[in-house]
């Protein structure tokens, strides 16, 4: 009787064993890993900021011994031969089918969501983060939660996904790692700062803004910068700027303003402008208030030039009217010969009156070499006759008219 007790266990238990070694045992202390499988249902969306990104996981129980497949294939099996014959092995009835369950069946299984690396503003849990009563074959569909709070530089990270086989007790009987590669949604974020928020400048001038450039998004970027406003315009047209995540660069921006002979004070609004060129639509602005006050450095030389040639043709008018206003003589000289006395610095004129103080001391010197008799014959000479007089005077008119004559040549 006995010999048939021991060989009725004996073969239960070969049995028993052949049914569990297509199936891992996951007991066993050299193995590490979790023996499960976990995978990603459908596309892998991009992780929005500041809500909740949900990705759809499937958990597969590789693990152990099935024993919810069992339950369902054979009733009399599980709770009748099962807890005679492991509770006969282990020594104690239902407890040590319980203790067989607990350590080859039923286990708890964990999981564990993080970012690797400890990306700031990415964060990530999986939901049930536990699942009991495991068996091989077991499947349970998941949830991988990723939030990323406010802008990030980061635009990718990695989930690390960590899954705890636990036995009886707690005991860890395996572990494995599950990385998702996630992706942030785009963003487009540009601060612009102006160092000068006020420029008084002249009209038809250029000048030079400083300006801080920062990227919030969290891209690598290249942004177009060009500058809008009331008549005024970049001296060289549109800049390009590639900007890192969180990285600001400080540039100038030159601007021309409009020209304008004088101006009392004009308030100009000037607008600079950013967009990325992959996405034209996201324009980021700043504004500056830019006055332009006073006389364009251009005109200057023109000014000048206008005022010199209305002296001179004040100055002209003045001796025009001069000359119109004296009473005309018999015989009086042409207009030019007027405008040449008028205007002796610029016709000279000196020539003219030093050849008539000439004629007239020359003739002064005629009449008294002709008249006047010398002291020492004074009494012995006789007084000329009036023919040779009458000559002499014919003389002196000829040479008088002569040198009128000269004069108005001249």
């Amino acid at each position: 009787m006995e010999n048939i007790k021991l060989t009725y266990v004996l073969t239960l238990t070969f049995v028993t064993l052949l049914l569990i070694s297509p199936h891992t045992y996951i007991g066993k202390s050299e193995e590490t890993s979790a023996e499960e499988n976990l995978y990603v249902v459908g596309d892998i969306p991009e992780v929005s900021i500041g809500n909740d990104t949900t990705i759809n996981l499937v958990f597969e129980d590789r693990a152990g011994f099935n024993y919810t497949s069992w339950v369902k294939l054979s009733w009399v099996l599980v709770h009748l031969v099962w807890p005679i014959t492991f509770g006969y092995i282990m020594g104690g009835g239902k407890k040590g089918l319980e203790e067989f369950k607990k350590y080859a069946c039923l286990h708890s299984i964990e999981f564990q969501a993080y970012i690797d690396g400890n990306i700031s503003g990415w964060h990530a849990i999986v939901e049930p983060s536990l699942i009991t009563g495991s068996t091989s074959g077991n499947k349970a569909k998941l949830s991988l939660k990723v939030r990323i709070d406010g802008p990030t530089v980061y635009p990718k990270a990695d989930v690390i996904i960590k899954v705890i086989r636990k036995g009886a007790g707690g005991k860890v009987l395996g572990v494995s790692y599950h990385k998702i590669t996630l992706k942030a949604k785009h963003i487009y974020l540009l601060d612009i700062k102006p160092l000068k928020s006020a420029i008084e400048v002249l009209p038809g001038s250029t000048f030079s803004v400083p300006v801080e450039i920062t990227n919030r998004g969290n891209y690598v970027e290249t942004y177009r910068i060009s500058v809008e406003g009331d008549g005024v315009a970049s001296l060289f047209g549109s800049q390009l700027l590639t900007i890192n995540p969180g990285e600001t660069i400080k540039t100038n921006i030159q601007i021309y303003t409009p020209f304008s002979p004088f101006d009392l004070g004009t308030a100009r609004k000037v607008e600079i402008k950013a967009y990325p060129l992959s996405s034209p639509e996201n324009v980021f602005t700043a504004g500056i208030s830019v006055v332009t006050r006073g006389t364009s450095l251009q005109f200057i030389p023109i000014l000048i030039l206008i005022i010199i040639l209305l002296i001179l043709l004040v100055k002209l008018l003045v001796e025009i009217s001069r000359t119109y206003s004296k009473p005309r003589e018999k015989g009086s000289k042409n207009f030019a010969s007027k405008l040449k006395e008028s205007f002796g610095w610029i016709f000279p004129s000196k020539k003219i009156g030093a050849d008539k103080h000439k004629v007239e001391r020359s003739e002064e010197k005629i009449k008294e070499k002709d008249f006047q008799p010398s002291g020492d014959n004074l009494s012995d000479t006789p007084s000329p006759k009036p023919r040779n007089l009458k000559k002499l005077m014919s003389k002196i008119k000829r040479e008088e008219m002569k040198q009128k004559r000269k004069f108005e040549k001249l």
